[in-house]
């Protein structure tokens, strides 16, 4: 799968802020869908996502809400959740807005009514198949499942970035996790679209299961690049799909941006996501 976004104008995709109000967003992944966004000279969309569901909860007779006003609890009023779920809708949305065009990148606001992949999906099928999708929150317990359901039902997009509870910068070199020689040319070349914006170099770092598999990889992968000065190159061991040295060699170079594949070791779709994006202090591309 080709990693890219469209170009403003182009009517072919952008980056799409996804924020569902669930959290506040973190000001990380903000910054990554901006760098995404000047890397490929692309919009930003915010994307807010009325749920339905919760306003529906508001019709049910045991819904109550604790005011600070008023004595006890109070009948929480339809009209009045939804009025508050808009108003959380525009100050998530500002915050993205703002930030855009401190940068001076094109962005706008959407918001939208509906069961919030379904929502991810239109609004990228719209403009598709050249979309990345940034997750606004912090990935939390659920993120594996979450991850999973947006791959598999947002179709029109190239990749995710989610970000972790920790995450804090998006400036340092730019590190591709590599498992298969076939992935290099679309994932070095999104990530050196990524280093020319931030000013950082690209760092290969060939991820397998066994020494033989990464040592062949090695070989592959110098053999591909040739001559040319290209990035520097790391092999790590990750037995078992063991995140635990992929971890490390992100901390230790201070990535400020990782990218890797869905769907293979490092993150497959069975994977707890929680150790890495819990120990990242950078945004994780993630690629189909």
């Amino acid at each position: 799968m080709i990693t890219h976004v469209a170009a403003a104008g182009e009517g072919r995709g952008r980056v799409l802020m996804w924020l569902d109000g669930t959290a506040q967003p973190s000001r990380t992944a903000i910054d990554g869908a901006l760098l995404i966004a000047r890397a490929y000279q692309a919009e930003v969309e915010s994307l807010f996502v009325e749920d339905p569901q919760l306003l529906d909860l508001a019709g049910h007779p045991f819904a109550r809400t604790l005011s600070s006003h008023t004595a006890g609890w109070q009948a929480l009023p339809r009209e009045g959740l939804a009025r508050e779920v808009h108003y959380l809708g525009a100050a998530l949305q500002r915050q993205v807005t703002q930030a855009a065009l401190h940068m001076e990148i094109p962005s706008r606001a959407r918001t939208m009514r509906d069961t919030p992949l379904r929502a991810v999906a239109q609004a990228c099928a719209e403009n598709g198949p050249w979309n990345v999708v940034v997750l606004g929150e912090p990935i939390g317990p659920h993120g594996a499942h979450r991850l999973a359901q947006t791959f598999a039902e947002v179709t029109d997009t190239t990749g995710v970035v989610v970000v972790g509870p920790v995450a804090r910068r998006t400036q340092g070199p730019v590190l591709v996790a590599l498992e298969q020689v076939e992935r290099l040319d679309p994932m070095l070349r999104a990530a050196e679209r990524l280093a020319g914006i931030t000013g950082h170099e690209v760092r290969l770092l060939l991820v397998g299961d066994r020494p033989d598999a990464v040592a062949w990889l090695d070989g592959e992968v110098r053999l591909a690049l040739g001559d040319r000065e290209g990035p520097a190159i790391e092999t790590v061991l990750s037995v078992r799909s063991d995140m635990g040295p992929l971890i490390e060699a992100a901390r230790r170079h201070r990535g400020g941006f990782v990218l890797a594949q869905y769907g293979g070791q490092v993150v497959s779709r069975e994977t707890n996501l929680r150790p890495l994006a819990s120990a990242l202090e950078c945004p994780l591309l993630l690629v189909r």
